[in-house]
């Protein structure tokens, strides 16, 4: 769980819109504790906290929200360069743009984040084309 920690609290989020200070409040811990939870610099959290989350995010399926959070976060770190991803998984993956354009923006991350390969891998195919 804590290597995809960070996906899964950011999953959390957006499919709950809910702030980063509402889920430090509902965690109980500091705001600062947990940006670096999200951001995945925060590598040892204690049980107690990872019971927390677990918890908190029980009722949903914990793979959707990590690939609605690495979704997000793909999206986020690669800016405006997230276009030549694109053009990259639709040459490596065969995923079609056009149908992935069409589908709500939340599902549409969650695929993108569900694909098995490295981000920055697909940026440089795409930005061969």
């Amino acid at each position: 769980m804590e290597e995809d920690l960070r996906y899964l609290l950011l999953g959390y989020r957006k499919y709950t819109k809910t702030t980063q200070r509402e889920l430090a409040r509902t965690l109980d811990i500091p705001l600062y504790t947990y940006t670096a939870l999200e951001m995945g610099s925060f590598k040892q959290p204690s049980e107690h906290l990872l019971g927390k989350i677990k918890a908190l995010t029980a009722e949903f399926n914990q793979d959707d929200l990590k690939h609605i959070g690495r979704g997000y976060w793909i999206k986020d770190e690669l800016g405006p360069d997230f276009k030549y991803f694109l053009k990259g998984l639709e040459e490596e993956k065969g995923v079609d743009l056009k149908e992935l354009g069409e589908m709500p923006s939340e599902e549409c991350l969650q695929a993108i984040g569900s694909v098995d390969i490295d981000e920055f891998d697909v940026l440089e195919i795409g930005r061969t084309l």
